[in-house]
């Protein structure tokens, strides 16, 4: 996810809406980003935008105060996305009462399970700052932080590295129509016929080819 949203960054692109939801693996268990149907493009450098989009719970205190943002806002969801990987939980209100998630992203503190290493709650916290320019991945390098020691990024930026998660192969999808169905159709396209509605009040000469 790390390398994907640094690519996309250096690209100009804002995703906008980073959430497990748009996570995908590939066949062989790699990780894909995807849904880019609210995603930002041509945003280079200091360049800015604005616009509330996105889905609330995983949105940046910038964005719900539809303040000006750039791709710090892609960081902040990633911290939550960690969370919710690590705990099963975002680090803020989860309900669906709109006005109290946005009391929580913009006046409290995230919290964190006890459970966590930490490394990862100190990742969180830099991930999470409520100040665009002092998140983690916007400011500094992620990729250095103690939390990835073990990572060979250049591996993993190559897919040179063995998936934790093998997805089960499945056979290729049948697209075909069942002779069944055809039958039920039961259609000549070759002949031209006459069809009536019943127990209609009003029948349109138009229905009836």
């Amino acid at each position: 996810m790390v390398c994907g949203l640094q690519f996309l960054h250096s690209e100009g692109i804002i995703h906008r809406d980073f959430k497990p939801e748009n996570i995908l693996f590939s066949n062989k268990g790699h990780i894909k980003i995807a849904d880019f149907g609210l995603a930002a493009e041509n945003v280079f450098g200091n360049k800015t935008i604005s616009g509330s989009i996105g889905t609330l719970h995983n949105m940046a205190p910038e964005m719900v105060q539809c303040h000006i943002y750039n791709s710090a806002v892609d960081w902040w969801a990633f911290g939550i996305v960690l969370s919710k990987m690590a705990t099963g939980r975002s680090p803020f209100y989860e309900g669906r009462k709109a006005e109290k998630c946005i009391h929580f992203i913009l006046n409290c503190q995230p919290s964190y399970s006890e459970q966590l290493s930490t490394e990862l709650q100190d990742l969180l916290e830099k991930l999470l700052k409520k100040k665009p320019y002092q998140r983690l991945g916007f400011k500094g390098d992620i990729r250095i932080h103690p939390f990835f020691k073990s990572i060979n990024w250049i591996k993993v930026e190559r897919q040179n590295v063995e998936p934790p998660f093998q997805p089960e192969p499945q056979p290729n999808p049948d697209v075909s129509i069942p002779a069944s169905a055809l039958e039920v159709l039961n259609i000549d396209t070759a002949s031209t016929y006459s069809y009536s509605l019943q127990d209609f009040t009003y029948l349109s000469r138009s229905w009836q080819a």
